[in-house]
């Protein structure tokens, strides 16, 4: 099957756009006409299908642009923006119904366009939504915490009524990525804010998971049940759910007490 990049020498106008956007030089011309050069490895970021002006690109024997229509961004769009990153909080507290999975599958396909180092895209995911997995997840981390006493605080707070691994999540959302991948800290953690932005703009509350992402690295039980491969590493996880309003509703914004810290050279 063909999975190159091509263009359509029909098409093309040679404007020379594509080759001017490539980021590695990867696009040559012979005749006016361009190709790949076939010494150069293509990243396939497809920076020369977005900037063609007449669609002279394919890949996969296929149009190499998106079709659907989308609005056209206005000018509110800057501050919408803005007052949607800052009204973004952590939610701990949610309702018993599970996020719908057509929610989940369609942050996660928008998360595909954020960026990674040399259009890598190593993430993964695993997706928890069933009561019983969750409380078995529970069950071992407790059982671990308890033979750990640097992990006390997690029993504690537990027998106090509040959980710090997970709050009352109805759904767990963990991401792992091969460790000998380029960046996988960075492309896992822009994939897993760009999925939280679009969940928390329709309604779906999230917070990050930390203590579940470290332990789901250090406990092998866990390892077996997210059957995480080897050589591979949870980078985040997620909470997800519905607010409950009842305990959590955010209608203001607050001061940010710690502010950028910018030195300019």
């Amino acid at each position: 099957m063909n999975r190159n990049i091509e263009f359509i020498k029909e098409k093309c106008i040679g404007c020379f756009k594509c080759r001017q956007v490539c980021p590695f030089n990867v696009i040559e011309y012979i005749e006016g006409k361009p190709r790949l050069n076939p010494n150069k490895i293509c990243l396939k970021c497809m920076h020369c299908a977005a900037i063609c002006p007449v669609g002279a690109v394919s890949y996969d024997g296929k149009n190499a642009v998106v079709n659907d229509e989308f609005p056209e961004l206005t000018k509110e769009f800057p501050d919408l923006l803005e007052a949607h990153l800052m009204k973004r909080r952590s939610y701990r507290h949610f309702k018993a119904e599970p996020v719908n999975r057509e929610s989940l599958e369609h942050a996660l396909k928008i998360a595909c366009w954020a960026p990674s180092a040399k259009n890598e895209h190593p993430t993964k995911y695993v997706i928890v939504d069933k009561k019983e997995t969750i409380d078995k997840i529970m069950k071992i981390i407790l059982s671990f915490a308890e033979k750990h006493h640097e992990l006390d605080i997690i029993v504690k707070e537990y027998q106090e009524g509040n959980n710090p691994i997970m709050g009352n999540a109805p759904t767990l959302l963990l991401a792992y990525a091969p460790n000998h991948s380029i960046n996988p800290i960075g492309d896992t953690t822009l994939k897993l804010y760009t999925a939280e932005l679009i969940l928390q703009s329709k309604g779906i509350g999230s917070c990050w998971a930390g203590y579940l992402t470290r332990l789901s690295n250090s406990i092998p039980e866990l390892k077996e049940l997210f059957d995480l491969p080897e050589g591979n590493s949870f980078v985040g996880a997620l909470m997800l759910g519905y607010p409950d309003h009842k305990v959590e509703q955010y209608d203001t914004i607050p001061e940010r007490i710690k502010k950028q810290d910018i030195k300019w050279l």
